[in-house]
């Protein structure tokens, strides 16, 4: 492999010192075989070359190599922990070992000053602070890698968030994907074994992703459509998001009131029913995957706050997930084939929808595909959620997608891990809650509304 010219990474890299950052990071994590497949090990501090190799190694011995590419990615700050969280969402490409790693990807830094705060609050509203409220809160409910929340008080007397980006991090942000776009590149150029990863693909998907997370009015209207989706819901509360002191970099929000969803000696304390909150908690859940297609997709349980009066409040819309209607259909169709163990209906499906690669075997597919699922779903039906760990719903419909190269879409995967993590949260509520029976009314709404417009729309085309 022809290595890369000093010259070119100057001239591609508008920051050399931060791509060596990076090489230093990755070295310093015993991490130097990546490294060197991409030919950057001339990068590398000269320190590091006069080091013997036993210690060189020393770190790989101890800790795995997905372990230490987490720490890594952690280490580098904002946008790798977030592409990290990206790659864990995509089990059709990145091995087991590492989704697992990189779903442990922790996203806490400090905070910064508030006084930053109140200058951007000032400079985004045009206002000085002093005329938007009454009370501001310098210390942070919450601070991450993009923004941080402070409370206020309004001079109408509302409580309310604002939710301020980090100074300086859209900088950050645009540099490091520039440099995920070069690395890409050589991904592409000099590790042919990789060409399966699409790195240059995966690089602008998280790019539209975390520009995304990272426009607060992108963020509002999110709010803004759950809050609808959910009008006189008993069963989930949306905070009110007041538009006309939202920008890209301020959010501000209604103040919720209430206690962490995994907080359960406290709301054991508040006599709240914990059985009924986990089913509550599951309505909300098939309600938004398989009746809106437009969903919560960052399931952290510092996002849900339990209410007073019982209801489920959503604390954060930065991260949402939305079906296209053909895998609505097509979702809806899977739980109800799994709940009638009709594998050939699930084989079929899979075959309409396009997910089988054009050079297989279609006859040979349905019945190796048929036995399959049959094989490895059958003794899952029917058993309640206490005897299942969580992930092995999701483990065994993606390794069956693996084994048969299936080209599921991105949302779909999305999808499997939010309902993942969604049941370990209401598993801790009510191990005896039955997953599957939550879904299956509305799984059978979705079929039947769509098999009435199908009806409804071929008598309109005949007339």
């Amino acid at each position: 492999m022809k290595p890369v010219g000093l010259f070119q990474i100057r001239r591609t890299y508008k920051n050399l010192g931060r791509f060596r950052d990076i090489v230093n990071v990755f070295l310093k994590h015993g991490l130097g075989q990546i490294i060197e497949g991409l030919e950057l090990h001339q990068y590398a501090p000269i320190r590091w070359w006069y080091k013997p190799l036993h210690k060189r190694l020393a770190r790989e011995e101890t800790v795995s190599l997905p372990e230490r590419l987490r720490i890594a990615l952690e280490e580098l700050g904002p946008t790798f922990i977030k592409f990290g969280q990206l790659l864990s969402t995509r089990p059709d490409i990145v091995p087991r070992e590492y989704v697992k790693a990189f779903d442990l990807l922790l996203d806490q830094v400090p905070p910064f000053a508030s006084e930053q705060a109140r200058q951007i609050i000032e400079s985004e509203l045009k206002s000085p602070l002093s005329e938007l409220v009454a009370k501001f809160h310098d210390a942070p409910l919450a601070a991450a890698s993009i923004a941080q929340v402070h409370r206020a008080t309004l001079w109408s007397g509302e409580e309310v968030v604002f939710k301020v980006r980090r100074p300086g991090i859209q900088e950050v942000v645009k540099q490091d994907i520039d440099i995920l776009h070069r690395v890409a590149d050589l991904i592409e150029r000099y590790v042919p074994d990789l060409a399966f990863l699409n790195a240059r693909g995966l690089v602008e998907e998280f790019q539209q992703v975390i520009q995304e997370e990272m426009d607060f009015l992108r963020e509002a209207e999110n709010a803004s459509r759950f809050k609808a989706n959910f009008e006189g819901s008993k069963e989930l509360y949306v905070p009110k998001v007041f538009l006309h002191l939202t920008t890209q970099q301020v959010l501000v929000m209604e103040y919720l009131e209430g206690t962490r969803i995994d907080d359960l000696d406290k709301l054991r304390e508040a006599g709240v029913d914990l059985d009924k909150l986990a089913r509550r908690g599951s309505d909300v859940l098939f309600k938004m995957i398989l009746t809106d297609g437009f969903f919560h997709a960052d399931p952290h349980p510092g996002n849900f706050l339990i209410l007073s009066n019982g209801q489920l409040g959503f604390v954060d819309f930065g991260v949402v997930g939305r079906i296209r209607e053909d895998l609505l259909d097509a979702m809806s169709s899977t739980f109800i084939g799994l709940l009638n163990r009709d594998y050939d209906a699930l084989t079929r499906q899979s075959i309409n929808l396009g997910f089988v690669p054009e050079s297989v075997d279609l006859e040979r597919y349905r019945q190796e595909m048929r036995a399959d699922l049959e094989n490895t779903i059958e003794p899952l039906v029917g058993r309640k959620l206490s005897q299942i760990p969580p992930m092995v719903y999701v483990e065994r419909i993606m390794g069956l997608a693996l084994k048969h190269h299936l080209r599921l879409p991105r949302e779909l995967f999305l999808v499997g891990k939010c309902l993942v993590m969604f049941e370990g949260l209401f598993r801790r509520l009510s191990p005896e809650l039955d997953f599957f029976a939550v879904a299956r009314p509305y799984a059978r709404r979705l079929i039947t509304e769509r098999s009435i417009l199908g009806t409804f729309t071929r008598k309109f085309q005949r007339e």
